[in-house]
């Protein structure tokens, strides 16, 4: 395909600018920061576009913290201001890259979603003849680990729009060091600059999409693996050859070392579709899909949390709804009957003396 060319006043342009402070804004207009920006919003648009048209941009500083879903995970979420400009940016390139992406490759993509990728698995389970076997590879520390001059050359490959790169490689090598060594469990090392990406960023997610986009292709067309798919990290390969599986393996694993220093977590295997294979939250079987049973742990801990929040009076019925509908949501996915009548029954919201409970 040709190289990206003539984009990057696209982006500058005001009107992409405004449409990415909308798509920034959403469900967060109440916000302080967002408040303050708003309150001089021509003001401060055109102050991001001059800054852009003249490349004196420069990346804000990060905020920090940790999550755990379930595993310990750290963020970093960029000022208002410079989540407007990464959404300019991914207005106008995210779907030229999509272009180049496989039909197998479900990461952050319109029409993509963990929930189709759950789907096209247990499809291509059904698709094998006799004994389904699956390769799951799991790539460690995926986002912290990715390398900052391969992903400056995968960019520099097809992009020819010279602005355009500076721009990029301004946010990739950004002040503030994101990568941590593969073995930092803990987050306790010292942090790396020539890689990593902060989870949290719109970008990161873009380039973490592109990144393994290489390996897809060289899985496709010169492992010709027929049933592949991927979900940003996940890989998953099935086959009724047990020992195609294991050269594949070794194939990929040379191949995401030594192109794209990447390194495969324990996680990675090589087992029968009958034991049920973990996705995307789901496990998955030849005949059916059921939620992980972390994941449905999880969602009964969290239920049992916004009750207390309601009770407290600390969250709107609303909230808790909206919560619920979400949850109900997923399990619409999957053979969830009994887990869904299960959570139904036990809710029962109260506060103030009397009770309001939630009814399926």
């Amino acid at each position: 395909m040709k190289r990206i060319n003539h984009i990057y006043s696209k982006i500058y342009d005001f009107e992409n600018l405004y449409a990415a402070y909308l798509e920034v804004r959403k469900a967060k207009r109440y916000r302080h920061d967002v408040m303050r920006f708003t309150a001089n919003l021509e003001e401060n648009l055109i102050e991001l576009q001059n800054e852009l048209i003249y490349k004196t941009y420069k990346v804000g500083r990060y905020n920090e913290f940790f999550v755990y879903d379930p595993k310990k995970r750290l963020i970093m979420s960029l000022p208002f201001r410079d989540r407007v400009v990464q959404w300019a940016i991914y207005r106008q390139i995210n779907p030229l890259f999509d272009k180049r992406y496989i039909s197998t490759s479900y990461g952050c993509r319109v029409g993509g979603g963990a929930h189709r990728a759950v789907k096209k698995l247990k499809e291509y389970i059904r698709a094998q003849p006799g004994t389904a076997y699956v390769l799951k590879m799991d790539v460690s520390k995926y986002f912290y680990r990715i390398n900052h001059d391969v992903l400056m050359a995968t960019l520099r490959n097809m992009i020819k729009d010279e602005d355009l790169l500076w721009l990029l490689e301004t946010i990739i090598r950004s002040d503030h060091n994101f990568g941590i060594e593969v073995d930092d469990w803990d987050y306790t090392g010292e942090r790396l600059s020539s890689v990593g990406m902060p989870i949290g960023n719109l970008s990161s997610q873009m380039f973490a999409n592109l990144y393994l986009n290489a390996a897809d292709h060289f899985a496709k067309e010169v492992l010709r693996c027929k049933y592949y798919i991927r979900y940003m990290d996940d890989i998953v390969i099935v086959d009724t050859d047990k020992k195609r599986l294991r050269e594949v393996l070794r194939a990929m694993d040379n191949f995401l070392v030594n192109r794209l220093a990447l390194k495969l977590n324990n996680k990675t295997c090589i087992r029968t579709a009958t034991q049920g294979v973990d996705f995307c939250g789901y496990r998955v079987w030849r005949t059916h899909i059921r939620l992980r049973k972390k994941s449905a742990i999880k969602m009964k801990h969290r239920l049992k949390y916004l009750q207390k929040q309601f009770a407290q009076g600390r969250i709107s019925t609303a909230k808790f709804k909206n919560s619920l509908m979400s949850y109900m949501g997923m399990l619409e996915h999957c053979d969830s009957y009994s887990l869904k009548e299960g959570l139904l029954s036990s809710i029962c919201l109260q506060r103030g003396g009397g009770s309001k409970c939630v009814k399926s």
